[in-house]
């Protein structure tokens, strides 16, 4: 007989199905005991009974597509391969019944040595029952068949029934969540007790049936009922991992379809060139497009299935990671969180995600309750309490017995945490449907380096909050400094004058009748208003001034100001030069800009009457460098290195009657305007202040 007969092929493809089920639970079984190192003893055994069960359903496929006449005649091969079959369903199902005492949570203590030996003995019992049957009768007789099969289905009655008694005793309400750490459900108990009663009624039908007893042999319902056994008993372990399964499986049946029609496309061609040169270029032809399909077309088919089945970007990394650059440390550790989490979410396509930092922040975003994160707070265990690594699926049983509490009942189905160099800074929570589950090891690399990176943003957060809190104290430390020399110059400023006063009254006290008691009561009113002219600048000066800005012409401004002092000016021999632009607007209070003016008009006054001729002032006003500047220079004795350090300090003078304080406050004026105020020796004598101003646009 040549190839496969049509219900051949589906025999096998339906023995596969369960079989690809248990595959898939292996695999991830197997890496996560590789790259985590669980402690946990589920762990452990899920990728040991999981490959079993693979192996059986592999066996099982492998015989359907026996042709019936060789099944008949037997053999050596054949007899290995039932042999096989039965040993692996006898050890899968023993250590089945070892992981089921570890699926409650928190896991039961570690079996004791007699429980041990009645489980794995009776296993080896009907291992050693199987190597009789197969391999020590030669030809067993319709009647030992049947004692055999009904060994064999007693056998799984028992395990799977033990194994639905052990969780029906902890089951929790309800279905399947795509998240919590894989409670069992009474869901898990329903799907075994659908084998359980698969298996009673196979072991009931073959009892009328001895001709079934071979895989090919099989009727119908035999098929049929070995497909529904194998798949309720994968289905509590593989629906934790549903999408992981599914993507797998679409993956599976794209790359067989893509190799079934590369090499069968080919065919036509192979046959044509068949007894020519040719042919040997169509078989390497054929391997070369087998392989281009199988190698990289399934990273391809991968990535084309997570965007159209999960939606999510084949460039995930990347999109995160130009997010994450788009975030800067003046946002706040708050901030970045919350703007992290819809991009997250969007990205993985995520049904919501949280961050719980260890300070208590809580951001969310998406369906995620808020409810499981208070728990998760009150159950007294912070960020520490994790592993080091990213939890996703079931994974989630690695956490520690009050996480697991704390989850219960929840949608969360992965844990990363979000740790720098410098510390670990909190967790990033993520929750998803069960179909949308699927993470490979790809999908959680992303995440662990999304979370590492939103780490190390916190981390310039955290040195930005710093850096301003030791500017700020140094800012303080120097304000307390600057009150200190104020409050010194106060009372030096202060005391002379009452001193002053004080000698004078006790003169007049003393000598009630001295003639020069009215020259000594003017000295007292002269140091006592001098007094009171300090006191009235430090208000001034401490005052916090009220500004109403409005558009200024600077221009008029300082004529106004150079009038006020005119008559002075010509009468004191001081010639004036006024060099004024047109249109130089600027928006200012035009009473506290003209106080400016005056001040520096002022001191200019001061600074002339003593100087040598000639004698001048000049304002000037123009544009320069997009901006307003107002120069007022005089030629008088100047500003001596030693003073122009401290010009604009409060109290420092030169003058014998000043307060100090009027350059200060015109300065503060200046500011609150947005310009400055600045002073340079003039390059002949004198001095030039020079005010620099913002202007108003002409649009």
């Amino acid at each position: 007989m040549n190839g496969f007969s049509p219900i051949q092929l589906l025999v096998a493809a339906v023995y596969l199905i369960p079989g690809f089920a248990w595959a898939v639970v292996a695999t991830n079984g197997w890496r996560f005991l590789r790259t985590r190192r669980p402690g946990s003893q589920f762990f452990r055994l899920l990728p040991i009974v999981s490959s079993l069960a693979t192996l059986v359903y592999a066996v099982i496929a492998l015989l359907s597509l026996i042709p019936a006449d060789v099944r008949e005649k037997g053999g050596s091969a054949i007899v290995v391969l039932d042999l096989l079959n039965d040993s692996f369903m006898f050890m899968a199902l023993a250590v089945g019944l070892h992981l089921a005492r570890f699926f409650p949570i928190p896991e039961q203590p570690r079996a004791r040595r007699a429980w041990l030996a009645l489980n794995y003995g009776s296993s080896a019992f009907v291992v050693a029952s199987a190597i009789t049957f197969h391999l020590l009768i030669a030809a067993p007789s319709a009647e030992l068949r049947v004692v055999y099969r009904l060994i064999r289905m007693l056998y799984q009655v028992v395990m799977i029934g033990l194994m639905v008694v052990q969780l029906v005793r902890v089951a929790r309400p309800g279905t399947w969540r795509s998240g919590g750490p894989a409670f069992a459900r009474r869901a898990d108990v329903l799907v075994l007790t659908v084998g359980l009663l698969g298996i009673g009624v196979a072991l009931i039908l073959n009892t009328w049936d001895v001709k079934a007893s071979t895989a090919i042999g099989r009727p119908n319902w035999g098929v049929l009922l070995d497909f529904c056994i194998g798949l309720a008993l994968v289905t509590p372990l593989a629906v934790r991992i549903l999408g992981e399964v599914v993507r797998k499986f679409l993956v599976t049946v794209a790359m067989l379809l893509l190799t079934g029609a590369a090499y069968f496309g080919l065919q036509p061609l192979r046959v044509a060139s068949a007894g020519t040169t040719l042919a040997p270029l169509f078989d390497l032809a054929t391997v070369a497009l087998v392989v281009l399909v199988l190698v990289p077309g399934q990273s391809w088919l991968r990535a084309a299935i997570d965007h159209t089945v999960f939606r999510r970007s084949r460039r995930r990394r990347e999109a995160l990671q130009a997010f994450l650059r788009t975030l800067s440390p003046e946002l706040g550790m708050s901030e970045c969180c919350a703007r992290a989490l819809p991009e997250v979410t969007r990205v993985m396509q995520l049904s919501g995600a949280a961050i719980v930092l260890d300070d208590g922040m809580v951001a969310m975003h998406g369906a995620i309750g808020r409810a499981p994160l208070e728990r998760f707070g009150g159950a007294g265990v912070g960020p520490g309490a994790f592993p080091a690594h990213a939890l996703v699926g079931y994974e989630l049983r690695e956490l520690p017995g009050p996480v697991q509490d704390a989850f219960g009942d929840t949608d969360i189905m992965g844990v990363i945490p979000i740790a720098s160099p410098r510390r670990q800074w909190g967790l990033l929570f993520i929750s998803s449907g069960l179909l949308g589950a699927a993470f490979s090891d790809e999908d959680e690399q992303v995440l662990e380096a999304f979370a590492d990176q939103l780490a190390l943003g916190l981390d310039g957060c955290d040195m930005l909050v710093r850096t301003v809190a030791v500017e700020r104290s140094l800012a303080h430390a120097e304000k307390l400094a600057a009150i200190g020399e104020l409050a010194a110059r106060i009372a030096h400023e202060i005391r002379n004058p009452v001193t002053a006063a004080r000698s004078l009254a006790q003169q007049l006290s003393r000598e009630p009748a001295s003639p020069l008691n009215a020259e000594h009561a003017d000295l007292i009113l002269t140091e006592l208003e001098r007094v009171e002219r300090q006191i009235a600048a430090l208000l001034r000066f401490a005052r916090r001034e009220e500004f109403h800005f409005e558009p200024v012409d600077l221009g008029e401004l300082s004529r106004s100001a150079v009038n006020t002092f005119r008559s002075r000016l010509e009468a004191a021999g001081i010639g004036i030069a006024l060099d004024v632009a047109d249109d130089v607007v600027a928006p200012a209070d035009r009473e506290k800009l003209r106080q400016v003016l005056i001040n520096l008009i002022e001191n200019a006054l001061d600074a002339l009457s003593d100087a040598a001729l000639p004698k001048q002032l000049s304002v000037v006003v123009d544009r320069a460098n997009g901006g307003a500047t107002i120069r007022v220079t005089d030629t008088g004795p100047g500003v001596s290195a030693e003073v122009l350090p401290h010009l604009f300090e409060p109290f420092h003078t030169t003058k014998e009657n000043g307060t100090g304080l009027g350059l200060a406050i015109a300065k503060r004026i200046v500011e609150a305007h947005k310009g400055q105020l600045a002073m340079v020796p003039n390059s002949d004598r004198g001095a030039v202040f020079t005010i620099r101003l913002p202007v108003v646009q002409h649009h």
